[in-house]
């Protein structure tokens, strides 16, 4: 990876600014009279594109990289607890298995508003604040299940424990997509979906593993002893608080957030505390690389954009090419065990077959890292739905033993995570910064509808025609990403403000 020095060249045209501290900036001469608000506000933008580009990536942007994929990692194995302590919530309060069903579905309820919520809130209060906050609110929900004295209030947990689930993963992934360069943005996206799904899932159960199957049964009194093991997984999941005390003070706003709401002063300190390659530099030396004697206005963020024109028909194809493909996957995380079965295998045998199969989503995710990088957008997309679609079809025909089950069901999962990853890579290019996290937050909803809605259809499927009608299902799912990504723009090697350029 190319490092650039730590205090990049303003852009052409423009002399910075140097003070310290907390100091009052020396203004800029001020633009020519009659210089119109709106085309200062266009200068802002485009300057501030090649600032960032000129920055390029340095040590600071990978601590922000870390801080979130560590946060939506963690936001993943939250997301399976219910599976992970369902069995001790059986055999302690006697809950049902309609029981344990309502506690997840009280999760992902609340999941779905928690996203809307955050990234309505984003665009207004700045990600840094509601990155903080969901990461504070699922922290504090892991803590009100780890005490629960009773079914209720553990409900009561897992729903606010969803509402920052929900956020986390829009807000982080807006965050990401407007901190960095348009050279390390598509790697800084795809990264984070190999910390999240792609690692997240399997070490969810790895997790719950050591928890309560090894460390839970030898809990010494003092500890809770060896009832509580299923407590001290949510315990453990309160640990993303600590970020919160870390970044609410060092880690700084998206310089693209800030011109969006005319906060120039801001926006040039932000630049300059990424420029300088530490998240709390001592002595920072805060450079005008916008002057201030710009005339911006606040943009205002009408979310009905989204819906309209050039935005609505880019949230509709992403919207397709989410709800389609999410649904699909969903379908084979919950039926992969049961064709499995179906197919003669014994239980035991058919989950450690799926889990060799979820191999894919890593080594899928992690191919996307190195093509988001290199290749354009919509070819990378159509390529893998593609072959999505021709894995998912050839499973009933060519899948005759465990060799041929392993690789078809590994290729499967490698191609959708790859799509999958290069979707959420372009998902930030496609709305501007007054609605990203907004846009995306709508979009992620969208995923999982079609992942609550296409499972109960599967399931249906498999019982009255056979795993061929489930894994054709999944096929079409595929195709229909395929048929949406050309009507999406291109996107690949332009900056955040060349894309949205309404000039």
């Amino acid at each position: 990876m190319t490092h650039f020095r730590s205090e990049p060249e303003p852009p052409v045209g423009i002399t910075p600014v140097e003070h310290t501290g907390s100091a009052t900036t020396r203004e800029a001469p001020a633009p020519p009279t009659g210089h119109a608000p709106v085309n200062d506000q266009r200068r802002a933008q485009l300057l501030l594109a090649s600032v960032m580009d000129r920055i390029g990536t340095n040590r600071c942007h990978k601590v922000i990289l870390a801080i979130v994929v560590f946060g939506a990692f963690f936001d993943v194995i939250e997301q399976n607890t219910v599976g992970i302590v369902g069995p001790f919530l059986k055999e302690q309060w006697g809950v049902s298995s309609t029981g344990i069903g309502f506690l997840a579905s009280a999760t992902f309820g609340s999941m779905y508003v928690g996203a809307a919520l955050a990234g309505w809130l984003s665009d207004l209060k700045g990600r840094k604040t509601m990155f903080n906050f969901n990461l504070a609110l699922y922290s504090l929900g892991a803590l009100v299940c780890a005490l629960a004295p009773n079914f209720e209030v553990l409900v009561t947990g897992r729903v606010i424990v969803g509402l920052g689930l929900g956020g986390e993963f829009v807000v982080g992934l807006t965050l990401l997509a407007e901190m960095t360069s348009t050279q390390f943005r598509g790697t800084a996206i795809s990264l984070l979906q190999v910390g999240a799904g792609g690692l997240g899932n399997p070490a969810a159960y790895l997790f719950g593993w050591v928890t309560v199957g090894m460390v839970g049964p030898h809990l010494p009194q003092f500890l809770g002893g060896p009832d509580t093991g299923w407590r001290w997984v949510f315990v453990l999941l309160c640990l993303p608080a600590l970020l919160v005390l870390y970044t609410r003070r060092h880690m700084p706003e998206t310089p693209r957030y800030l011109v969006s709401r005319a906060r120039t002063a801001d926006a040039n300190r932000s630049l300059s505390v990424l420029a300088s390659g530490r998240m709390n530099p001592r002595g920072l030396v805060v450079t005008d690389y916008l002057p201030d004697g710009l005339r911006l206005t606040e943009e205002k963020a009408r979310w009905t954009e989204i819906l309209k024109g050039r935005l609505g028909r880019n949230s509709a194809v992403l919207g397709s090419c989410t709800a389609a493909l999410f649904g699909a996957q969903f379908v084979l995380l919950t039926f992969w065990p049961t064709i499995l079965v179906d197919r003669g295998y014994p239980v035991a045998t058919s989950l450690a077959f799926t889990m060799i199969i979820f191999t894919g989503a890593v080594t899928g995710t992690l191919f996307a890292t190195f093509l988001n990088t290199r290749c354009r957008r919509r070819p990378t997309i159509a390529v893998a739905a593609a072959l999505s679609c021709a894995s998912a079809l050839a499973f009933p025909f060519l899948a005759n033993g465990a060799t041929a089950i392993l690789v078809l069901g590994f290729l499967f999962e490698f191609f959708s995570w790859w799509a999958n990853c290069s979707i959420s890579t372009w998902c930030p290019e496609l709305y501007p910064t007054r609605v990203r996290a907004f846009g995306i937050g709508v979009i992620s909803n969208l995923g999982m509808i079609g992942g609550a809605l296409l499972p109960p259809v599967a399931g249906a499927l498999l019982g009255s025609m056979g795993s061929t009608a489930l894994l054709s299902l999944v096929a079409v799912m595929c195709a229909v990403v395929l048929v949406a990504v050309p009507f999406g723009p291109e996107t690949f090697g332009r900056s955040l403000e060349e894309l949205h350029d309404e000039n």
